[in-house]
């Protein structure tokens, strides 16, 4: 063997041993690019999961199946409180649904602005009037009429008193729910940064040491091959 044939022989040696670290690498891409594949399936399996309960809930609901009963009148439970509340918002926005559409309407508008149809008028309680006529003394009314004056602007002062804390309590509710949910909000918003970037450096760093590693072993082959073409030159010498 000449040396034309031992440089021939290198030559392909480091073509293969490159070829190798390129399949190598497309090897780990392709790794990678599975496994997103697979948390991707794992994702769409669990919303399915939550269809197939929701869709059992609405089969089952009024005759749940042994063993579920629990978890289908929680479920309906929460659901009625859920309803109950929304209503009481209503009251609070001073809005009311409107019965064909589901819009969220105020309470002073005759029509609906989503679809246009009327909305039912309010019910204003009507006082109801005794017809049996009674003669009533006149100091007697005037009595009444001054002690239910004085009860009532006892009852406006208690009311007042009641409604201004009632309103500093809300005021300092809101302001500790806002101050949480910000909180809440910004730990959220940094965890889900800091997972993110966490995957990523991991990713990459897998990535890196394959490619690392796969390198390091292409380095030493050629290093071997080398010492062989350095020996078989020597030995032709």
């Amino acid at each position: 063997m000449d040396i034309n044939d031992l440089t021939q022989k290198f030559t392909q040696k480091v073509k293969q041993l490159s070829k190798d670290t390129a399949e190598e690498v497309q090897k780990l891409n392709r790794i990678r690019q599975l496994n997103g594949k697979v948390n991707d399936a794992r994702k769409q399996i669990e919303q399915i999961y939550s269809e197939i309960g929701k869709k059992f809930y609405e089969l089952h609901k009024d005759s749940a199946p042994e063993g579920f009963e629990e978890l289908v009148r929680t479920i309906s439970d929460r659901t009625v409180e859920i309803g109950q509340l929304k209503e009481q918002l209503r009251e609070v926005k001073g809005v009311v649904l409107c019965e064909n559409c589901n819009t969220e309407v105020s309470a002073d508008e005759r029509f609906c602005p989503n679809c246009g149809s009327k909305m039912p008028e309010p019910v204003e309680e009507a006082e109801a009037e005794d017809e049996a006529s009674v003669v009533i003394d006149a100091e007697d009314v005037t009595e009444n009429v001054k002690e239910a004056a004085a009860d009532a602007t006892e009852n406006v002062k208690e009311a007042a008193a009641d409604a201004t804390e009632n309103v500093k309590e809300a005021a300092a509710d809101v302001t500790e729910n806002v101050k949480e949910a910000a909180a809440d909000t910004a730990e959220n918003v940094k965890e889900t940064a800091e997972d993110l970037a966490e995957k990523a450096m991991e990713k990459a760093q897998d990535v890196a040491e394959g490619a690392k590693e796969v390198a390091g072993n292409a380095a030493e082959e050629l290093k071997e091959a080398a010492e062989q073409l350095k020996e078989d030159i020597g030995k032709m010498f």
